[in-house]
């Protein structure tokens, strides 16, 4: 059995059809985490999963077993785990803050969460791109998001950022700073062809993938 720990969107079809024979199962992980060094992790105040079986070998109810026995050990140390029937509105729901503080961080220049959200053109930029992750995500899914850690809503998200009590740097940054390749596809493009599918307008999105494109392209040439 495959798990795919990963932010963004779109994630699953290759290794789909990279593995056929394998259970596949998504998984999202809500965690404060930022690698100082190699084999170095500065952990913040929360962590929880939510999981899914995508795709299965034999059976759905052995796919679940395995995943049920591997969760058990996460939630013996303390983690919050959650298997859910359909993992996509807990996906698109983490990708709230994904799609938004992700490239926006970036182009900032190496700003954490909570100074971008102290900012308050920055703060806009951010509620905006997220209200289209929001319309576009229930579009894709037909479903309403869980609304993990009381995020309903861009103000919401905003202000969760805000009472983190630890600075929280996103995964683009560290790409970028390390000069390596960051997920502009399933944090961005993913989203957008999708959107452009389902008839939705992300001018937002578009634009943060045109940047962050670019400041990659400086320095991998």
């Amino acid at each position: 059995m495959i798990v795919l720990f990963q932010n963004g969107i779109g994630i699953e079809e290759p290794f789909v059809k990279r593995f056929p024979y394998n259970s596949l199962v998504s998984s999202v992980s809500f965690v404060s985490v930022k690698q100082e060094d190699n084999g170095v992790l500065k952990h913040g105040g929360f962590s929880m999963l939510a999981a899914g079986v995508h795709s299965y070998r034999r059976s759905m109810d052995e796919a679940t077993e395995k995943l049920e026995a591997l969760f058990d050990a996460f939630e013996s140390q303390g983690v919050s785990c959650t298997i859910e029937s359909d993992i996509q509105p807990y996906r698109w729901q983490k990708h709230i803050l994904n799609g938004s503080t992700n490239p926006v961080s970036v182009i900032c220049g190496g700003s954490s969460c909570q100074e971008m959200v102290k900012n308050d053109y920055c703060r806009r930029l951010l509620e905006e791109t997220m209200e289209e992750i929001f319309v576009l995500g229930k579009r894709v899914t037909g479903k309403a998001f869980p609304g993990v850690d009381g995020i309903v809503d861009p103000q919401s998200a905003t202000e969760y950022i805000s009472s983190i009590p630890v600075p929280v740097y996103t995964s683009m940054l560290v790409d970028s700073q390390c000069k390596r390749p960051m997920e502009r596809d399933v944090i961005l493009k993913n989203p957008i062809d999708l959107a452009e599918k389902h008839g939705v307008s992300v001018p937002h999105m578009k634009a943060l993938y045109a940047l962050v494109t670019m400041v990659e392209e400086s320095y991998i040439k």
